[in-house]
């Protein structure tokens, strides 16, 4: 019997120089009946030529006309799928090849509508893997909203769906962060949702990563408290204090960023100090003002 087709969806930017690892770690999965949508969101890089250099049937490219952000690409990709279930990848992170394969096998046995696994975020001292074991166990006794209103631990990538369902629910594309954790919100009261319990993905953060970018946090964190998520009392009043805690980050950045540019500044006005003064003792200046002096008499 054949398997169902599956829909890999991969936004991208100006990634010519990851692409490639990324695609290719979708495309040697050990699950073959997939399509990989790559949708560029208006790269002026070399992303086209890098992609196209990839000759497998199995592989779509579509260039937005502009740029209109990740949200935005992942659901032209949504809406150009054609598989039975879809999942994520981002343009610079790699997938386990047994990925797909594990969570369509779990997502059936369990008769759920959704699936996510474990990830690494790898940075470039250090790298986490989550969710964390105290996440786990909440997932495991079946309070996963309960605990998602505490903090976000299903990535993008992580996600595993029917196609059916991820077509009611979309994402906003108002957000440009926490756009996974405002649709794992939408999305948890209203289905069934399995958890592989194994890291699939590895999540490779940049410098020039979304999720580095504070302007973007803030501006998404208000669009996230003026939503009405179907929540109980509590999970609402937990869900408020992490968002307190989002803008707290956000402050602090700000306060340390004033004070880089103070530090700048500083610097910048001891240079100028400095050179003003050459001047000033420069055999120049003094022969003008020798001159000023001769002809105010």
């Amino acid at each position: 019997m054949l398997k169902p087709k599956i829909s890999v969806v991969i936004p991208t930017y100006n990634r010519e120089s990851k692409i490639l690892k990324s695609i290719n770690s979708v495309l040697n999965q050990t699950y073959k009946n997939i399509e990989v949508l790559v949708i560029d969101d208006n790269s002026t890089d070399n992303t086209k030529d890098v992609v196209k250099s990839i000759k497998d049937k199995r592989l779509k490219y579509i260039k937005l006309p502009k740029n209109m952000g990740s949200c935005y690409a992942r659901n032209i990709g949504i809406k150009k799928a054609k598989g039975k279930y879809i999942t994520f990848q981002d343009s610079d992170d790699v997938y386990d090849s047994k990925k797909i394969e594990k969570q369509y096998l779990n997502l059936k046995n369990n008769k759920s509508d959704m699936d996510f696994c474990k990830v690494k975020i790898i940075k470039k001292d250090n790298s986490i893997i989550f969710p964390n074991d105290e996440q786990i166990k909440s997932i495991n006794e079946n309070k996963i909203l309960d605990e998602l209103c505490n903090g976000n631990f299903i990535s993008t990538q992580a996600i595993f769906v029917k196609r059916k369902i991820i077509k009611k629910y979309m994402f906003d594309e108002d957000l440009q962060r926490l756009q996974d954790f405002d649709l794992v919100l939408r999305m948890i009261p209203n289905i069934n949702c399995s958890f592989t319990d194994e890291v699939l993905v590895n999540l490779y953060n940049q410098k020039d990563s979304i999720s580095n970018d504070y302007n973007k946090l803030k501006q998404s964190i208000d669009i996230i408290s003026n939503k009405n998520y179907l929540l109980d009392e509590t999970q609402t009043n937990n869900l408020f204090e992490l968002l307190k805690k989002y803008e707290k980050e956000y402050e602090e950045h700000l306060n340390v960023s004033v004070e880089v540019r103070n530090e700048m500044l500083r610097k910048e006005l001891k240079l100028c100090k400095k050179d003003l003064y050459n001047i000033v003792n420069s055999k120049t200046w003094r022969l003008k003002l020798k001159i000023n002096k001769f002809l105010r008499r």
